[in-house]
């Protein structure tokens, strides 16, 4: 049983983590703290103090990222927790004399690609939901991050024991709302003819032009993003056909061209701002001037 953890990094992981130590801990009262709310010496007066009713007490305090050098309080809970109180501290990168003292310290990245879809299939799997290949690929492209996939999952689990058809598994995810799939790939292809149709049956179609001009940031992000990765030699984000897909968009343009079009979105971002545009002729815009031809 770990009595003094610390866990950093991706906000989910480490609060999943966290709740699989409170529960080894059965009952016991817990006390939640806010680094940056309290001081150090409050920390240690509740990790001191047992509990008059209880047998056991866990401090969980949030937000550590101010105590990453604190290494009085480091070796104070090294040295001095008391029988029945346990301490845990949870924060975005907490290496440092924190990480050192403790009984068990991870720091757990941000998944990305693999390492989301393994999540995905582990968190289907817990809410006793099937694992297919097509779903894990829905999910790891509708969820950037790990809690947005939980959330996603937690939409499935409200069907469990019931009956959804495929075809609307997409609604289900993208909150009853096609993607743009067709519209975005001819923005990322320089298809400027194709993506001008698209974009003109999706205003028709009533969807909302500031969505539509914060995905095509977002794609062009995501592009910059796969082509990062692979000359890192890491794993692209996305299902293996949307990595190779974007891959190939991104090489297409090239590095240098992939910036000038997040630099023109922030250009025409402030101009809409300013009132000198909107986001219907932002979209227009960009499309008619990136990329070069």
């Amino acid at each position: 049983m770990v009595r003094f953890g610390v866990y950093s990094g991706d906000p989910f992981l480490a609060e999943r983590w966290l709740g699989r130590r409170l529960a080894e801990l059965g009952p016991a009262v817990r006390v939640p703290l806010f680094a940056d709310e309290v001081p150090p010496e409050r920390i240690l007066l509740e990790v001191g103090s047992a509990d008059l009713f209880a047998g056991r007490k866990a401090v969980v305090v949030r937000h550590a990222d101010v105590l990453r050098g604190e290494r009085a309080l480091a070796e104070a809970l090294r040295k001095d927790l008391p029988p029945g109180v346990a301490v845990f501290f949870l924060g975005e990168d907490l290496r440092g004399p924190l990480f050192q003292a403790a009984e068990e310290a991870q720091h757990f990245p941000r998944p990305t690609g693999k390492a989301l879809r393994e999540l995905a299939a582990e968190l289907l799997q817990e809410q006793g939901l099937p694992v297919h290949p097509f779903l894990l690929d829905l999910l790891v492209e509708a969820a950037d991050d790990a809690f947005h996939l939980y959330q996603e999952i937690q939409k499935f689990a409200l069907w469990k024991g019931g009956k959804l058809p495929r075809a609307r598994l997409g609604e289900l995810l993208f909150f009853s709302q096609p993607q743009p799939y067709a519209f975005l790939d001819a923005v990322g292809s320089g298809d400027r003819l194709q993506a001008l149709g698209l974009l003109a049956k999706l205003l028709r179609a009533r969807w909302d032009p500031q969505v539509l001009f914060h995905l095509v940031v977002n794609h062009v992000r995501q592009l910059l993003w796969t082509l990062s990765a692979v000359e890192s030699g890491e794993d692209p984000p996305g299902p293996e056909w949307l990595a190779k897909r974007r891959l190939g968009q991104a090489r297409l343009h090239g590095q240098a061209r992939l910036i000038q079009a997040l630099a023109l979105l922030q250009e025409l971002d402030l101009k809409i701002k300013l009132g000198e545009t909107d986001f219907p002729g932002a979209l227009h815009a960009f499309i008619l001037q990136w990329p070069p031809s």
